[in-house]
């Protein structure tokens, strides 16, 4: 009994020194944290704390000394720094650190590191921050900086080399930043051949279209004569392309079935829809691509209310505020939106579809099958109409 009384006794004094150690997050000051931390003897350390915790704790007394142009400090932290799955996400820390403080040589230097130590895990998956994640938002910021120290040619040698292997959902953004540092650096052809990848991956626009617009101006000095018809050749190929690329498409995968409740409580079950076509359309309200492809399913839904073989159902997931469904209902009612949505409230049918981003609509025919599957929001409402009532017509 004794015995078991010191077991307990040593693991109550780790938890608390555990919980000691961790309430250096509270402290705002660099050298307070520093001072505490280096007070504990490896050995507590080691046996108090995960070494991924030891780093975390590390990059944010480094991020911390950043703010303050420390660099010796920083680099003191940044050397015992030692699991390796994470160092991209610490480094990441204290380059955001090093920008807030104005500094982008600093900056630049630990984006780059952030960026290239990922690049030994990016088959490491799992919820929260993950390496292929820190690579696009460490290309980001790498971009942002190197840019306010005009060094264009090496933001769009970085993007050039590390842009495919983002995820999917992250590279049309950065395609579009790779075409902005082409329009300054002057390589205007090369930023129209960068844009244009923009729209076929589904994810331009008005702004892509204007941007596009200004580099074929600098291309052809001032004459905007022929940029109409040069964008209007360009979506007429993207068009036609997709259109062959659907029709000749032969994936048929059984969509996953699903019982959510819609905003009256509701049951709604994808079984019960054997049949007919039916659209998914998985959004959230914070999502501003989702949002911003609404009039084109606004449309789409008066254009086939008179056909009941066809039904849209929208999907909100990844919403974790409180009334979610009365800031639903309100945002539906001042858009003068008539949809009928669904609430994935944990999160289970966006990873049945295996989404990575949104928006992202699924077609499925009449069997139950997977036909089509969009991502992103791109063309006019009349040119997503279209592509949309295409796929509907092959999913009959």
């Amino acid at each position: 009994m004794r015995f078991l009384f010191y077991i307990v006794l040593l693991l109550c004094t780790a938890n608390l020194r555990a919980q000691h150690i961790t309430d250096l997050y509270k402290l705002q000051d660099a050298e307070a944290m520093d001072s505490v931390f280096r007070s504990y003897s490896p050995a507590v350390l080691r046996d108090c704390v995960s070494v991924s915790q030891l780093d975390d704790l590390r990059s944010y007394i480094a991020a911390s000394y950043a703010f303050r142009h420390d660099i010796l400090k920083v680099d003191d932290y940044v050397n015992q720094l030692q699991y390796g799955p994470e160092k991209g996400n610490q480094y990441f820390r204290i380059a955001r650190s090093f920008e807030n403080a104005n500094d982008p040589e600093q900056a630049a230097r630990f984006a780059k590191l952030a960026a290239d130590s990922v690049m030994s895990y990016l088959h490491v998956q799992g919820p929260g921050v993950t390496p292929v994640s820190i690579l696009a938002s460490s290309l980001v910021l790498l971009t942002a900086v190197l840019e306010k120290q005009q060094k264009y040619e090496e933001a769009i040698t970085w993007l050039m080399d590390r842009i495919g292997y983002c995820s999917e959902r992250n590279r049309p953004g950065l395609l579009s930043l790779k075409g902005d540092m082409q329009v300054k650096a002057a390589k205007y052809k090369d930023a129209l051949d960068t844009y244009t990848a923009v729209l076929k991956a589904r994810a331009g626009g008005t702004v892509v279209a204007q941007k596009m617009k200004q580099a074929y101006i600098a291309l052809h000095r001032a004459d905007t004569t022929g940029f109409e018809n040069y964008l209007a050749g360009i979506k007429a190929r993207i068009a036609h392309e997709f259109s062959d690329s659907i029709r000749k498409s032969t994936v048929r995968v059984k969509a996953p079935l699903f019982e959510l409740k819609d905003l009256d409580g509701n049951v709604v079950k994808l079984a019960d829809y054997l049949g007919k076509v039916v659209i998914l359309d998985f959004w959230a309200t914070w999502c501003v691509p989702c949002k911003a492809s609404f009039p084109t399913m606004q449309r789409a839904i008066e254009q086939y209310a008179p056909d009941q073989s066809v039904v849209f159902l929208f999907i909100d997931t990844w919403e974790y505020e409180e009334d979610m469904d009365n800031v639903i209902k309100e945002f539906l009612e001042k858009k003068h939106y008539t949809f009928r949505v669904l609430r994935d409230r944990k999160d289970e049918v966006v990873k049945q579809y295996g989404v990575d981003g949104i928006p992202a609509k699924f077609i499925i025919d009449k069997k139950g099958y997977i036909r089509f599957s969009l991502k992103g929001n791109n063309g006019t409402v009349e040119e997503a109409l279209g592509e949309l009532a295409e796929m509907i017509t092959l999913s009959r």
